[in-house]
């Protein structure tokens, strides 16, 4: 845990070796060189200061989709990196604020509803049913219904914060989006997932507590497109196109991240939008292409 760092807090008056000036790049005038006793790199910002946060981000920005790296293979250093940067007493006090001013976001957070379906619960929903399509996707590919490195490493392991609470359930209704949106299940199709969920979180949620909340995705799924735009070019259009159709619909909808999809598994898609609010839905969308340039010719990369 780290203390809330506030950049503005960073006196005019604060000791410094030099401030840069006279150049005609006007940009390169008032650089303040902090002086420091600190050893190591320090900085008003936790995330820089995380060794295994800067790693991340500049590999996942720059490297390309080889064969030889899975997609997410960083992911549980990741999370333990962003479980002991998040300064989660700050988390847990926008939280109050939140829930004394939103009931429905309240009522949520005080069930902490947790999934506990198994894939073979899937197989009994009619065919072309929400759930039925999830078992099928996840037969097809070998996948389990849980997503979270933490839960699949530890079985026992739970939720100890509001922070952990919504990682968890964000991977355990992310796959529901996905049918529910019809947007396919291709690398590029996250994006409109991404989309959705900030969209929605930024409509519902103060500003600060929707960005504190979605730190761990941000991390995961920015850097990707800095990757598409340096060497997949070919698949930007369709990335761009489905996180702001996705954040389209998050902004129209009812406050749908604190649904429980498990309700609506039965029901095809359709019927399954209207049940939870969801709206701003304009069809199937085809994101095959897209995903096979970003995956070097995997749809999907594992």
């Amino acid at each position: 845990m780290t203390t809330h760092s506030d950049p503005k807090n960073l006196s005019p008056q604060t000791a410094a070796e030099e401030i840069t000036s006279g150049s005609p790049v006007f940009y390169l005038n008032g650089r303040r060189k902090i002086t420091t006793p600190s050893s190591l790199l320090v900085s008003s910002s936790p995330w820089l200061n995380d060794a295994r946060v800067r790693e991340w981000t500049s590999t996942e920005s720059l490297r390309r989709n080889g064969h030889d790296y899975p997609l997410l293979y960083g992911l549980p250093t990741l999370m333990q990196a962003v479980d002991e940067t998040c300064d989660i007493d700050h988390v847990e006090r926008l939280v109050q604020e939140e829930r004394c001013k939103n009931p429905a976001f309240d009522r949520w957070l005080s069930e902490g509803f947790m999934s506990s379906y198994a894939k073979e619960d899937l197989r009994e929903y009619p065919q072309g049913s929400v759930g039925r399509q999830l078992f099928e996707y996840m037969e097809e590919h070998d996948l389990s219904p849980e997503l979270n490195s933490r839960l699949l490493a530890d079985p026992t392991w739970k939720p100890a914060n509001t922070f952990d609470f919504w990682n968890l359930r964000m991977g355990q209704t992310h796959d529901c989006y996905h049918i529910l949106g019809e947007i396919g299940f291709g690398s590029v199709a996250e994006y409109f997932i991404t989309g959705v969920v900030t969209g929605n979180c930024f409509r519902y949620l103060s500003p600060e507590l929707a960005g504190a909340l979605m730190a761990t995705n941000t991390l995961i799924m920015f850097p990707w497109m800095t990757r598409t735009m340096l060497h997949y070019p070919g698949a930007w259009p369709t990335l761009w196109r489905n996180l702001t159709y996705g954040y389209d619909i998050g902004q129209q909808s009812d406050m749908i991240f604190a649904a429980k999809f498990e309700d609506i598994l039965h029901l095809p898609p359709a019927e399954a939008r209207d049940v939870l609010g969801w709206r701003g839905f304009k069809g199937p969308i085809d994101s095959r292409e897209a995903s096979l340039i970003f995956g070097e010719g995997r749809e999907i990369i594992p």
